[in-house]
């Protein structure tokens, strides 16, 4: 998309933008049910997409199993719900803002773990015995990252969600890993968007995902406020309402 050598659009992760037109390519759109209210579904495509398919396409949760999720964000609360929708026994969220960990427990955490408060790891095992079956590293800091796979049952597998900066290295104790345990990286849930999109849609106008309790709306010329919300933990996933 160019005007001569000039390019002439902006997206993030070819996706999204701050602007009222787009042109798009035809596999960046989704068809969804005519009664979905577009509004709430612009965080399917990035936070909400990743959370949950990790856990039903990339992890394929077992019921009955447990799962630790490191990073209430977005990603970390659609992995919440869908655990819970998996029929995961032991749903374990773990953050340090209180909001994230209250709303986790109203979304399907069984138990919720204050990380500025105890040493998660210790607590996982309180609740688990041996650790977790799964775990889900959803900040993208290397000390979470190693807690998140030391927290796991010697047969268990962590996914990595969580973005970090190129060049970001994390380190293990090699006889952690050596037992069973297994790490994967997940871009996107692993999904293919034409198929998955519209399922998280069709589950929430059911009433068992309910997305909208991770959005706060703000308006266009609000935009830097809502920036400032989301890196203070105050909105999980905020939205902005362009002009009519």
């Amino acid at each position: 998309m160019r005007k001569g050598e000039e390019k002439i659009h902006g997206n993030f992760f070819g996706q999204s933008s701050f602007a009222t037109y787009a042109l798009t390519y035809e596999n960046n759109v989704i068809k969804v049910r005519p009664d979905a209210p577009l509004q709430l579904l612009g965080p399917l495509g990035c936070g909400i997409q990743p959370g949950a398919g990790a856990v039903f396409n990339s992890l394929q949760v077992k019921l009955g199993s447990s799962i630790a999720v490191f990073g209430l964000g977005s990603v970390g609360l659609s992995a919440i719900m869908a655990s819970a929708l998996a029929g995961s026994m032991k749903v374990i969220g773990i953050d340090i803002k209180p909001n994230r960990l209250q709303l986790a427990k109203d979304l399907g955490a069984t138990h919720i773990i204050d990380g500025s408060r105890s040493n998660p790891l210790e607590e996982i095992k309180k609740i688990t015995g041996e650790g977790v079956n799964y775990a889900l590293e959803c900040t993208g800091n290397p000390k979470i990252f190693r807690l998140a796979v030391e927290s796991l049952h010697r047969t268990g597998t962590c996914g990595l969600i969580g973005g970090a900066p190129w060049g970001t290295e994390v380190t293990f104790d090699m006889n952690s890993i050596m037992f069973g345990r297994k790490i994967r990286g997940i871009l996107e849930g692993d999904s293919i968007p034409d198929i998955f999109i519209p399922q998280l849609v069709e589950l929430f106008m059911q009433g068992r995902f309910p997305l909208d309790r991770l959005v706060s709306f703000y308006s266009l010329d609000q935009i830097n406020q809502a920036v400032e919300d989301s890196e203070h933990g105050r909105t999980i996933k905020p939205i902005l309402r362009m002009p009519d």
